[in-house]
């Protein structure tokens, strides 16, 4: 820092001292200006970084608010899973994984899985009556095994169970039967920063913009719906278990 501060007065000192004539020294003043702050902006930098790096401010107040912003300082990441298609009656099953921070965090332990799947629910039928097709009404069953799959993905985030059984053998189990001509299958995760609104809104436009999950979302041929909804302390987990009963 300090061989920084000596370039800057050697700078000031030696363009000071080449002027010669009025319109030589405005020339001069103006490069001289330019300089320092150049080198000013050098030296800011550089003081900062050695800030950022030393244990200086480690256990202060505005050594933990560095520490603050720069945590919560992420961006998101949407990863999508190719749709994929099953030959049992007519399937599909995409996913998406988002993540996302925010300041407007509300405290992990009150998450309102109700407040998320009622959100989804309203997002989905508003984005089907601006594409014009028919609405869709919740299923207690579909509601079940989209629960069932929601936990479920905790442990494996994909469209094959963590048994090793296919996404929609959910489907014939007693407590989550359903007997249907087409189903399909979205699934999303996020970190949990933002509140029940917030990470219903941030998931759900996470599935809207990728084809695969779209597509399912504004089928015409899906007259029902079940979401799902797991929170494991760190991450939000979403399904959507869309159907058409025989």
């Amino acid at each position: 820092m300090y061989s920084f501060y000596l370039i800057f007065v050697f700078t000031n000192f030696w363009y000071t001292t080449s002027c010669k004539s009025n319109r030589t020294k405005e020339r001069f003043d103006g490069m001289r200006k330019f300089f320092s702050y150049c080198i000013m902006v050098i030296v800011l930098i550089g003081f900062g970084y050695w800030l950022a790096n030393s244990s200086i401010l480690e256990n202060t107040k505005l050594g933990d608010t560095i520490s603050l912003i720069a945590d919560k300082a992420s961006s998101a990441k949407i990863v999508v899973i190719e749709e994929s298609l099953s030959d049992h009656s007519q399937e599909a099953s995409t996913s998406v994984e988002v993540s996302s921070t925010s300041d407007d965090a509300t405290e992990k332990d009150k998450l309102n899985n109700e407040v998320v799947e009622k959100r989804v629910l309203e997002l989905l039928n508003d984005l089907r009556k601006e594409v014009g097709v028919p609405q869709l009404t919740s299923n207690d069953q579909l509601k079940k095994a989209a629960n069932k799959r929601a936990i479920e993905t905790e442990e494996s985030f994909s469209h094959t169970r963590p048994d090793g059984k296919a996404t929609f053998t959910v489907l014939e189990e007693p407590d989550s039967e359903y007997s249907y001509q087409l189903a399909g299958e979205n699934l999303a995760m996020g970190t949990y920063y933002l509140d029940e609104n917030g990470m219903s809104e941030w998931l759900f436009d996470g599935l809207k913009n990728s084809p695969g999950h779209y597509e399912n979302m504004v089928n015409k041929d899906f007259e029902e719906v079940g979401i799902g909804v797991h929170y494991d302390g760190e991450n939000l987990y979403i399904v959507q278990l869309f159907g058409t009963p025989l």
